[in-house]
């Protein structure tokens, strides 16, 4: 045990010092050689203006409701205090440089629930160094902070569901809200965070209300703040109609405004550096007249019939390999190594994703498998922005983390904590916590007695004995125990690798009514530990199918400034 112990605090070392090289990393690439006041363009020009207004207290424009506000609100904070000119834009690259190297930490946080040490480290390490965040911390654009807050709002929604925590819940809300104020296709990512409190809401419905009020507060000010802007009701923006009007039919630029005077010009960086689409003029038309670009946008749909699966399956595409990620690819050497970057993870994505399912197969035979089963689903939202709307790289950087941390797993379960030498050590069971094991038929799942309700008939039984007595020699049947067998006396065989089997330590567990489970009860615990260790968990194989909805609409994706006449 002392072996393994020493081996998750060097995991643990190794994490944190990648963390430190990855932020000091992204300090020397925007405060040096990079500063994003130096290189404010399209979106970003779009963004520190729309800030500036905010931080200034100057009444709004009808522009400032057309980006989703959540970055107009965070890159407004340092404005505030240091000033909207050179001086505040200096602080802003400061706190972008913050928030780039907190996402590596919280991955890991996060991570270091649901994976077992190695395959959390693993991930902090290859998230840390990852060049496409890097890169993007050099500009101010909404994915830099978005990803912050959404590894937060998930490191925290775990949290509060491992220890039941109304506070952590509350918070896991609040910037799960902020991420989606930003990218609102983010918002389905909140979603898989909150499944498990929901799915369990009797044990759990503090922390889920806590998540649940913290979003819909956030959700509240967003649509506040946007029809005080616009002068009606409105939603989180004004350019979802424009982005699903790029996204399906074959347009390359879209102007608006009357010929020779004001207007707006918008582009999607694949079809600029494809050239690819046809230029469309529409000078009796508002950039932000949502119901007419989705009126032509559904009409394209409806001209294309079955054909326009073509069109679907070129955006999701271009998510990957089509172009290079907007804006690094205007950049001489950005544009090299983060096109290097981009093509390596596309390319290696598929053999992620497949072993991925093939090491999920193998652990759900043991139990296990609910934190590369979570990364996985949370990876398979990206498909969502490329059917409802359309594929860009730069839509798909926010959820590279999810496949660094699935490559992360696979290593380690490659090269350092194989499956087969679970039985010794498990990190993932939660100190003093007995493990009872259920198969919903959704996802798999374990989940601690220390949660269960009072009221479950299976619950606990008079005597409290310990239904498994420790044993250190497993015996090498592979029989398991069918529904209402009783639970045997002595050496039970047939136990799966992934069973802890350390001598009890604290008070006896209780033994819960095989008769009303498929699958035997299996008693585990190991040392006490505090309540926010990052390395200690309760495996909780729960999981389900989730809904959908819609994704964060277009950004001004041309590499000119934004037009105006």
């Amino acid at each position: 045990m002392a072996v393994r112990q020493w081996g998750e605090r060097r995991w643990d070392r190794l994490a944190r010092y990648a963390i430190a090289g990855g932020a000091i990393v992204r300090a020397l690439w925007v405060l040096v050689l990079h500063p994003p006041p130096d290189n404010v363009y399209s979106d970003a020009q779009s963004y520190v203006e729309s800030a500036m207004r905010l931080a200034r207290w100057a009444p709004p424009e009808h522009f400032d409701a057309f980006y989703p506000p959540g970055m107009r609100f965070i890159l407004s904070l340092p404005l505030a205090v240091l000033g909207a000119d050179r001086d505040g834009l200096v602080a802003a690259a400061i706190f972008w440089v913050i928030l780039s190297a907190l996402t590596p930490y919280f991955v890991w946080r996060f991570t270091r629930l649901i994976l077992t040490p190695a395959a959390a480290a693993l991930a902090a390490v290859l998230c840390a160094f990852w060049p496409i965040h890097i890169a993007y911390a050099g500009y101010f654009m909404s994915e830099t902070p978005a990803l912050t807050f959404l590894v937060l709002s998930l490191w925290l929604a775990e949290r509060a569901y491992r220890m039941r925590s109304h506070g952590d819940g509350l918070v896991a809300g609040v910037v799960g809200g902020l991420a989606a104020a930003t990218r609102p296709a983010l918002v389905l990512n909140i979603v898989v965070a909150a499944w498990p409190l929901l799915r369990r809401l009797r044990a759990h419905w503090r922390a889920f209300a806590g998540l649940a009020v913290g979003v819909l507060a956030v959700a509240a000010l967003v649509v506040a703040h946007n029809s005080l802007v616009v002068g009606h009701i409105d939603g989180v923006s004004e350019n979802s109609g424009l982005t699903f009007y790029l996204g399906h039919c074959d347009v390359n630029t879209v102007r608006t405004g009357p010929a020779g005077g004001p207007g707006f010009t918008f582009a999607t960086p694949v079809a600029t550096q494809l050239h690819r689409g046809r230029n469309v003029s529409l000078p009796n038309v508002e950039i932000w007249d949502q119901s007419f670009f989705y009126e032509q946008g559904f009409a394209c749909i409806a001209a294309d019939g079955v054909g326009h699966v073509r069109t679907l399956v070129r955006n999701i595409f271009d998510m990957g390999l089509s172009t290079i990620p907007w804006p690094p690819s205007n950049d001489p050497g950005v544009r090299d190594v983060t096109n290097l970057a981009n093509v390596a993870y596309v390319l290696a994505l598929p053999f992620i994703v497949v072993g991925s399912l093939r090491l999920i197969r193998r652990r759900r035979l043991v139990g296990a498998g609910r934190g590369e089963t979570t990364l996985l689903v949370h990876l398979s939202l990206v498909l969502v922005t490329a059917i409802v709307y359309f594929g860009d790289p730069r839509f798909r950087t926010p959820y590279d983390v999810f496949g660094l941390a699935l490559l992360g797993s696979l290593l380690a379960d490659r090269f350092f904590d194989p499956l087969e030498g679970w039985s010794a050590w498990d990190p993932r069971v939660r100190a003093d916590d007995a493990v009872e094991q259920h198969d919903e038929g959704v996802l798999r799942r374990d989940r601690a007695l220390g949660e269960i309700d009072a009221d479950e008939t299976h619950a606990t039984e008079p005597d409290g004995r310990p239904p498994v007595p420790g044993n250190d020699h497993p015996t090498q049947d592979g029989g398991t125990l069918k529904r209402d067998e009783p639970v045997p006396t002595e050496v039970l065989g047939g136990v799966g690798s992934d069973v802890n089997e350390v001598t009890p330590v604290g008070p006896a567990t209780v033994e819960a009514d095989v008769a009303a489970e498929a699958e035997p009860v299996l008693a585990a615990s190991v040392f006490a530990v505090d309540r926010d260790a990052p390395d200690r968990r309760v495996v909780d194989e729960d999981g389900g199918p989730v809904g959908t909805t819609g994704d964060r609409p277009d950004e001004e994706v041309d590499p000119t400034p934004v037009e105006k006449w």
